[in-house]
């Protein structure tokens, strides 16, 4: 069952100048969602966000939050909170007082009771794990308690969307997996709407129950990370998100779903078509993931698809080994992964043979 839009952007843009930061974007967000803007540097994914806190004002299109138009309505009027990268705690007071500053403002506003911050921040506080740090100034806290407090400062007031602009961007390796894990139970516990912006696909993965990917200031994609990974729409998409090899080629039939695609070789490549997305004598071109080759015929299913080529790299990836191969004979390097670590048997003179299920080959056609 469909959860109910608690926001949805109409045909949102934001121009600076010259430059075109957000393009024509249209996005519904559901109430409870744990939504990630995925994008490079300069897609647009922080001025949207940037939008929809309010901090920026569109150059056209509408924002709307529990169906009233909040386009031209202040941050401080709008039910968000936004937990940014730099922490941007206050330096001169403790955790507690950090997490407690909003919650007094509301109190004097009247939007809490005054017995309520002493409560709201120690079970804040406790949420992130800080229960016994709360004393503690922001210079005595590791990058990591210093993101926990700034969460549990925006949680505190129970806001009913809470914004992330790469809160996660300046911690190592090993925290920032550990945050993610925390940010996604904490999301799931209190069930409030997060609105997550990061560079990283892997956090994207990780945490989203969807995605929406950017590019070139316009929204190019929006579906779970299972949908983003496995059926891209477009190229961009395909490639953006995770490990891709794209082959071109030109559709010579299409039936029961699947397209059967003539490489510039003379090959016969069978691919995942859905009804009506492509027509016979249209160019197209192939995504097949490099974890979805297999490479014994004799375990193969009769419709796997083969090719052939010359392996020019192997690489030792702990869990999986990267063979790089130049397809025979058009030249065309693919990565090709075998997750069981078995050196699969190269034929003469280096060459080496694969193939993959036409489930796992997408059809784009843009």
């Amino acid at each position: 069952m469909l959860r109910t839009p608690i926001l949805e952007l109409s045909k949102l843009s934001k121009s600076f100048d010259h430059f075109q930061a957000v393009d024509n974007v249209s996005l519904s967000i559901a109430e409870g969602q744990f939504l990630t803007l995925l994008g490079s540097s300069g897609s647009g994914k922080t001025t949207t966000l940037r939008l929809i806190a309010g901090l920026d004002m569109p150059s056209s299109g509408t924002i709307r939050f529990n169906g009233a138009d909040i386009t031209d309505v202040p941050p401080t009027h709008r039910d968000m909170r936004l937990v940014f990268q730099d922490f941007a705690l206050f330096p001169n007071l403790s955790a507690y007082d950090n997490v407690a500053f909003g919650l007094r403002l509301r109190i004097a506003r009247g939007r809490f009771p005054k017995g309520e911050v002493d409560r709201r921040v120690k079970r804040f506080l406790d949420i992130v794990h800080l229960g016994d740090q709360s004393q503690k100034m922001p210079h005595q806290l590791s990058g990591g308690q210093k993101q926990r407090v700034a969460l549990a400062r925006a949680l505190a007031t129970d806001p009913q969307i809470v914004l992330f602009d790469e809160p996660l961007g300046s911690l190592d390796a090993n925290l920032r997996k550990a945050m993610q894990l925390e940010l996604k139970h904490i999301h799931r516990e209190l069930g409030r709407t997060f609105i997550y912006v990061t560079h990283d696909q892997d956090e994207a993965m990780t945490m989203s129950d969807r995605v929406a990917v950017m590019q070139n200031a316009q929204l190019l994609q929006v579906g779970s990370p299972e949908e983003i990974y496995m059926r891209p729409n477009c190229e961009a998409v395909a490639r953006f998100i995770g490990a891709a090899n794209i082959l071109a080629g030109e559709v010579e039939s299409v039936a029961g779903g699947i397209a059967a695609v003539r490489l510039p070789d003379g090959g016969l490549v069978r691919a995942c078509a859905p009804d009506g997305s492509a027509a016979r004598g249209s160019p197209a071109r192939l995504m097949m993931r490099s974890e979805h080759f297999v490479f014994d015929r004799a375990r193969a299913g009769a419709d796997i698809n083969w090719l052939t080529g010359r392996v020019t790299e192997r690489l030792f990836l702990g869990r999986s080994i990267e063979y790089r191969v130049t397809l025979d004979p058009s030249g065309e390097l693919l990565s090709v992964l075998d997750q069981r670590q078995e050196a699969p048997p190269p034929l003469c003179d280096g060459k080496l043979e694969f193939g993959i299920d036409p489930a796992h080959v997408r059809l784009l056609t843009s």
